[in-house]
């Protein structure tokens, strides 16, 4: 989700497509038709489609959404891929196929990719295996559609990560005040343990897992509160103003945890203490939403 040139713009997919939705305000995300972007019948990446986040690549000097895809048979295969807009004009854009982003040495399975910007170098950072545990990987972008040899940076160690399975995923990096964290989700999606985790960059190599410190004290969001289920896979957006830091994730209504077309999207404001980001809990739907500013 970002804000740009006075709309919102809410990224999803039905599996075989990337869609977009704009308003200028949260309400009207919530009614407004979603707009199917992008579609593709190449076998290896027509299906499964999951995790759209659209980034500006300010040396391109465009807009990409990076995806997951795969085939349609089953989930084996899921590799990221990008698309490019062809105006800086996000609703008006027609895009492109722009290519898969394969890490030098790197032929796995990978999933959820993410932008993460720090001294003036662009970062792919995702989810994909080190043995049987889902964990999180970066790589240098020297470019929109390329990425450097991938490096191992944080793998689930605690019990609050390994609900259902040993899993990290869906990094999104958060900045304030000088600080760089990526905030992630934990344990399997399908389970109502669902959660965010932390990590800060505490070095000054975001290639070297050393230079990462993982919050242990447990999530900091979620798992489930006020009848919202497995509160993860989140982004954040800037306000209008610029002055505020906003959490967009996903939930189930579904006491059981769920990760699949049921879950809905929800936002709230995130503050800070200390330099530190506070989350608070996740909002009843029953609170009414106060517009960013």
């Amino acid at each position: 989700m970002v804000y740009n040139a006075g709309y919102y713009y809410l990224l999803t997919t039905t599996w075989t497509n990337v869609q977009i939705t704009r308003g200028t305000n949260m309400q009207d995300l919530k009614t407004e038709t979603a707009k199917v972007i992008w579609t593709d019948t190449t076998a290896s990446r027509c299906c499964n489609v999951w995790a759209p986040e659209i980034h500006w690549k300010s040396v391109e000097g465009a807009w990409y959404i990076y995806y997951v895809a795969g085939v349609s048979a089953n989930t084996d295969s899921q590799r990221i891929y990008a698309i490019k807009g062809s105006s800086t004009d996000i609703w008006a854009s027609t895009w492109s196929f722009a290519g898969e982003i394969n890490p030098t040495g790197f032929t796995a399975w990978m999933i959820d990719p993410t932008v993460l910007l720090y001294g003036g170098s662009e970062y792919l950072v995702f989810s994909a295996f080190s043995g049987s545990s889902q964990c999180l990987w970066i790589a240098l972008m020297p470019t929109a559609v390329t990425a450097g040899t991938p490096s191992l940076i944080s793998c689930p160690t605690q019990s609050w990560e390994e609900v259902g399975d040993p899993v990290e995923e869906g990094p999104a990096p958060l900045y304030y005040g000088g600080k760089t964290w990526i905030i992630y989700s934990a344990s399997y999606c399908w389970t109502p343990s669902y959660s965010l985790g932390k990590l800060e960059l505490t070095g000054t190599n975001p290639l070297s897992a050393s230079s990462w410190t993982k919050d242990t004290a447990g999530p900091v969001f979620g798992p489930s509160a006020n009848g919202l289920y497995g509160t993860g896979h989140n982004g954040f957006f800037l306000s209008p103003s610029g002055n505020q830091i906003w959490l967009v994730y996903h939930f189930t209504l579904n006491s059981a945890g769920a990760c699949d077309g049921t879950r809905e999207t929800a936002v709230q404001q995130i503050t800070f203490s200390d330099g530190e980001p506070v989350f608070g809990t996740p909002d009843s739907l029953t609170v009414q939403l106060i517009e960013p500013v």
